[in-house]
C-alpha cells in the first residue's frame, strides 16, 4: 500500500496537484437495485454499493449506500434521496451516481424518464454536489445480460451510456464506464462461457444452491450475485484509474479530487483458480482481482466429473462443498484448486508473505433495505400459507395509522382489524419487507363496511400507487376483496400505505396478501407456504374467477367450498382487541 501510494504521491506532484494520505472522506452512493444494499437473508444477492466499500482503505474511507431499488434518477430525487445524501454529506465527499434501469422501463410510468429530460435530472445530482462542495463522479448503469448493449446507441435503446457522458464532458467531471466495461467483460473475456455470466455472476440459483433461495431463482437478466457485483467494484475502480491517467477533459478541480480518491484505493491481489484436471470443461470460478479481506467464492459446476475438495496453494483442505462462499480474501497472490477424482495429486504453489489485511469497508445504507424494525410477534404469520396467496400479512396494527385496532365484528382472520376513520385523509402504514426482487406481483386487500356508497383508496406499495374502488360488502361482518395487479417489488423495505379518497374514509382492512412468496410485515418471518396442496388446508382469502363475494365471512377452501371460523382460525387466532 505505501508503495503504491508514493506512485500515486509522485504521480500527482509531477501533475502539479497535491495530495495527503491522511485525507478522510465518505463515498455517497446514488443508484437503483442493482447498486443498493441487500439484507443477509436473501444472499448472495449484492449490489456494487454494498461491496465497492472492500477497495478502498477503510481507515480513510467510509461508503454511505443511499442506492435504493425501484428507483429512477427522477424518482430518486422526487422522494427527496438526494437532499438525504446532500445533508449528510461535508465538502470533499464523493457521490457516485448510476441510473438507467428504471429510467428505460417505458411499462412503468410511475419512474419512467424519457431520454430527453434523462440528462437534466442527472445534471441535478451534478448541480448539487457543487453546491456542497461534493465531487460527483458518474457511472454508467452496467449491461442487461446478453449480447445487446440496450444502454447505447441503437434503435430501441436507452443510450444512458452517451447521455451520462455527455452530462460528465460538458461538466469536466470524471465519467466511469461501467456498461462498456461490463459489455466487455460479458461479450470477449467471457464470450465462451455464457453460462457463467448467468449462473455465477448474475442472480441465476439452481434449487438447492442457497439456502435463502431453496426452490431458486430465475433473474439472470438485471441482477447480481455477490461476485458480479465484486466485478463491478473492480470495473469502477480501474476506470477511476484510468480516467486519472487519460481524461484530459477533467477540470484542475475535479482532476485534484480524483488523485485523492484514487490514492486511497488499495491494491489488488491476484486470485487464481484452478483444477487438478487437464481436460475439465465445467464452469469454474474465474480468477480474480480483489484487495485484501474481500469476500470471495468459488464454485465449480462439474460436467460429468466428480469434485472432492477445495484446497489452497499450500494443501490445505478449505472446503468438501462446491459452492464455498464466507471467508475473505488474503494479503497477497493466491491459487486455489479445485482437487476432482482421477486429477493429479496436490502440489504446493511458492507464494509470497503475506502482508497487511486491511480493514473491510467502513459502510453504512442510508434509507436503504437494512434498516429492521421491531414488531408484536402475535401480529407475525405463524400458519402455512397457500400456494395462490404465499404472503399473508396482518393490518389490524399499522406502524402509523387515523383510526383504531378493532375486533367486534367477527369473521376476521388475525388479531383484529384497523378501522380507518371517517374522513377523506384518513391512512394507514404499514412497514413491509419482501425478499423478491424486480417481481411483478399480484395483491389481495381482504376488507369490510356497510353502507351504499364505494370508499375507494390509495394504495401505495413502495413508490407505486394505485387507485383501488372498494365496493361496499353489504355488512360490518361480510367480508370481500379487491385486488390489485402488476404491482412491482424489490428485495428492499419498503411502505404499504392505504390512504382513504372519500369523506367517508376507508373500510375496515382486515389483511392483504401477495401471490408471490418472501413478502411480510417487517420484523416478522416470511410465511411457509405448503408444497401441497389439498382440501384440508384452507385458502387466507377466496379466489375466485368471477365477480362473486363469498357468504358472509366466510372464506373458500382450495375447491371453493366455504369454511367455518373455527378452522380458519387454526391459522389466524383471533384474540383481544389491541389499540394504538
Amino acid at each position: 500500500m505505501k508503495g503504491m501510494l508514493k506512485f500515486l504521491i509522485a504521480a500527482a506532484v509531477f501533475a502539479g496537484v497535491a495530495v495527503s494520505d491522511s485525507t478522510s472522506f465518505t463515498i455517497h452512493v446514488a443508484g437503483d437495485s442493482t447498486v443498493q444494499t441487500y439484507k443477509d437473508n436473501v444472499y448472495p444477492q449484492t449490489g456494487w454499493g454494498q461491496v465497492i466499500g472492500y477497495f478502498f482503505d477503510g481507515a480513510r474511507v467510509k461508503v454511505n449506500n443511499a442506492a435504493l431499488g425501484g428507483r429512477s434518477s427522477r424518482t430518486f430525487i422526487e422522494e427527496g434521496r438526494l437532499d438525504g445524501i446532500m445533508k449528510a454529506a461535508q465538502k470533499g465527499d464523493y457521490l457516485f451516481v448510476q441510473f438507467g434501469h428504471n429510467d428505460r422501463d417505458y411499462s412503468k410510468a410511475a419512474r419512467y424518464v424519457e431520454p430527453s429530460e434523462f440528462p437534466g435530472y442527472i445534471q441535478k445530482f451534478v448541480d448539487a454536489g457543487v453546491k456542497k462542495g461534493v465531487n460527483v463522479i458518474l457511472v454508467s448503469p452496467m449491461n442487461l445480460n446478453g449480447s445487446r448493449n440496450v444502454f447505447s446507441t441503437g434503435n430501441n435503446n436507452y443510450d444512458a451510456r452517451g447521455m451520462m457522458q455527455t452530462v460528465a464532458k460538458n461538466n469536466k467531471i470524471p465519467f466511469v464506464d461501467l456498461n462498456m466495461k461490463s459489455y466487455n467483460t460479458y461479450n470477449t473475456t467471457y464470450k465462451n462461457i455464457p453460462d457463467y455470466v448467468t449462473r455465477y455472476l448474475y442472480k441465476k440459483l439452481e434449487k438447492g444452491e442457497y439456502p435463502n433461495f431453496p426452490d431458486g431463482v430465475n433473474d439472470g437478466t438485471t441482477h447480481f450475485q455477490e461476485m458480479g457485483s465484486m466485478g463491478h467494484a473492480q470495473m469502477i475502480c480501474e476506470e477511476l484509474e484510468e480516467n486519472l491517467k487519460s481524461n484530459t477533459n477533467l477540470s484542475a478541480e475535479a482532476k485534484a479530487a480524483l488523485t485523492t480518491l484514487v490514492s486511497a484505493i488499495k491494491p489488488r491481489y491476484t486470485i487464481k483458480v484452478q483444477t487438478n484436471l487437464s481436460n475439465y470443461n465445467g464452469l469454474i470460478t474465474q480468477t480474480q482481482y480483489f484487495p485484501a479481506g474481500s469476500p470471495m467464492t468459488l464454485r465449480v459446476t462439474p460436467n460429468g466429473q466428480t469434485f472432492e475438495k477445495w484446497v489452497d496453494d499450500d494443501c490445505n483442505e478449505l472446503s468438501t462443498k462446491q459452492i464455498y462462499y464466507g471467508f475473505k480474501t488474503k494479503a497477497r497472490n493466491i491459487t486455489y484448486t479445485a482437487m476432482f477424482k482421477g486429477g493429479s495429486a496436490c502440489q504446493k504453489i511458492e507464494h509470497g508473505e503475506e502482508g497487511e489485511s486491511g480493514d473491510g469497508p467502513n459502510s453504512s445504507s442510508s434509507g436503504g433495505p437494512q434498516s429492521s424494525s421491531s414488531i408484536d410477534q402475535k401480529l407475525c404469520f405463524d400458519g402455512v400459507a397457500d400456494t395462490v396467496w404465499r404472503s399473508p400479512i396482518d393490518m389490524s396494527r399499522p406502524e402509523l395509522g387515523d383510526g383504531t385496532t378493532d375486533s367486534n365484528h367477527e369473521g376476521f382472520t388475525g388479531q383484529g382489524f384497523f378501522n380507518l376513520e371517517n374522513s377523506a385523509y384518513s391512512t394507514a402504514t404499514y412497514n413491509v419487507t419482501s425478499d423478491q426482487s424486480a417481481s411483478n406481483a399480484r395483491m389481495m386487500v381482504r376488507y369490510a363496511f356497510d353502507g351504499a356508497s364505494n370508499r375507494d383508496m390509495k394504495i401505495t406499495v413502495d413508490n407505486g400507487t394505485y387507485d383501488v374502488a372498494f365496493p361496499p360488502t353489504g355488512g360490518w361482518t361480510k367480508w370481500d376483496t379487491v385486488y390489485v395487479e402488476d404491482v412491482w417489488l424489490d428485495a428492499l423495505d419498503f411502505k404499504v400505505k392505504l390512504a382513504s379518497t372519500t369523506s367517508d374514509g376507508g373500510p375496515n382492512i382486515d389483511m392483504i396478501a401477495f401471490d408471490i412468496k418472501g413478502v411480510y410485515r417487517t420484523g416478522c418471518k416470511p410465511a411457509k407456504v405448503m408444497n401441497d396442496p389439498d382440501t384440508s388446508i384452507i385458502r387466507i382469502a377466496p379466489v375466485r374467477s368471477f365477480n362473486v363475494r363469498p357468504a358472509a365471512g366466510k372464506p373458500f377452501n382450495a375447491l371453493g367450498r366455504e369454511v367455518p371460523a373455527s378452522e380458519l382460525r387454526r391459522n389466524f387466532p383471533a384474540v383481544k382487541t389491541f389499540r394504538n
